[in-house]
């Protein structure tokens, strides 16, 4: 049977080596040639030896299928394989089901922008910052479990904006966990919307003083995994039949780096800034414990929308090359989210809605910054 298989891929691979330089109909003719290969493979019983490797050449090879004679290691990792997959990743089908693939290709574009508030002690002094939104694209492939995307900044190409918005992210989503591993970078253009107390009237102020750079990692257990499904929501690998709610519990971890320079603020405003500093660094690192609520709200035959929210209070470690040196403080941070999805077949699309925000407070000033991320996305199952 190995020797028969060897000489059968040789020949197919001769054969589609020789098919560039023939005419359509000898390439049909070709074609024609491989399908007959393929058929003449003598079937195997299933309790052969040899059956696991017809069947993966073959593309029948299926790994909940017991009756599979393997070899013992890979017969190991298969056990191991379905004992996880049904400990992490299963659900009451009455309310979650699975579209049967594991491959989801999906196409991204998202408007992000930043808001900065910022409350200075000496003197009393309020400044509202928001960056420019910018408009990205980018793609996101997903297997089973696992998904990675890349978006990079389109909006720079038309604008001639020397700015930069960059977002990378990796996630993997099961039925009881969720983790997220992210990178964000906003830097250029911004905009002062209020400087002086809070009840000054709106400006806009272009500031091109402000860079900010965050990475970090989310983690979140689902305590109604039998019924809740994240992954219908956010990841389209399942789809959510009928309305379930559940309790968060989480771990965030965020590094972020704030560089305000305030040399590059107009005299007019410059003049009102404390003397001893022009640059204010918020570099530190937050660890916090998130505890909030999610909800799947299915309104229609395969529309769904969610609402998240997890709200954490942990620690805040500054860094020791700031103005502020190292220090520890308590933080309290928000994190929420939104989706209105749709399911139609093997294709998809929906519109999510993402909301980070940060709280920093020390002796001369305090901050609070959120990412807000409005993001369209359509993609197909395969």
């Amino acid at each position: 049977m190995k020797s028969r298989l060897i000489i059968i891929v040789a020949l197919v691979a001769a054969i589609i080596q020789n098919m560039a330089a023939q005419s359509p109909r000898e390439q049909i003719s070709a074609l024609k040639q491989i399908y007959e290969l393929a058929d003449s493979v003598a079937p195997v019983a299933k309790d052969d030896p040899s059956y696991w490797k017809q069947a993966l050449l073959m593309g029948k090879f299926d790994p909940y299928d017991t009756t599979i004679v393997y070899p013992k290691f890979m017969d190991l990792c298969l056990k191991t394989y379905r004992w996880g997959d049904k400990l992490f990743n299963s659900y009451d089908s009455t309310y979650v089901v699975s579209p049967g693939t594991n491959w989801k290709v999906m196409a991204k574009a998202d408007c992000w922008f930043d808001t900065y508030s910022s409350d200075f002690k000496d003197p009393d002094l309020h400044v509202l910052i928001n960056s420019n939104p910018a408009l990205n694209t980018g793609l996101r492939v997903s297997f089973m479990a696992v998904g990675v995307e890349y978006m990079p900044d389109i909006g720079r190409l038309f604008s001639g904006d020397e700015s930069r918005h960059q977002q990378t992210k990796f996630s993997f989503t099961c039925s009881r966990i969720s983790a997220e591993l992210y990178y964000n970078r906003n830097d250029g253009a911004t905009y002062i919307n209020r400087f002086g107390d809070r009840h000054t009237k709106m400006i806009k102020e272009k500031f091109y003083g402000l860079e900010r750079t965050t990475w970090g990692l989310d983690a979140f257990y689902f305590f109604n995994n039998r019924k809740y499904a994240h992954a219908a929501a956010y990841c389209f690998s399942k789809i959510q039949r009928k309305s379930a709610g559940t309790f968060i519990l989480g771990f965030q971890y965020s590094d972020q780096d704030i560089d305000f320079d305030a040399s590059q603020l107009p005299e007019s405003m410059r003049q009102y800034m404390p003397d001893n500093y022009n640059r204010y660094e918020s570099c530190y690192r937050d660890y916090a414990i998130n505890v909030g609520y999610g909800y799947n709200w299915v309104f229609h035959h395969n529309w769904l929308f969610n609402v998240t929210v997890t709200p954490s209070l942990g620690i805040k470690r500054g860094k020791s090359d700031t103005i502020n040196g190292s220090h520890t403080i308590m933080t309290a941070n928000l994190r929420g989210r939104l989706a209105l999805v749709r399911h139609c077949g093997r294709f998809f699309y929906g519109f999510h809605g993402f909301f980070n925000g940060y709280t920093y407070r020390c002796k001369k000033y305090t901050m609070y910054n959120q990412i807000n991320d409005f993001t369209f996305t359509a993609g197909f199952r395969f």
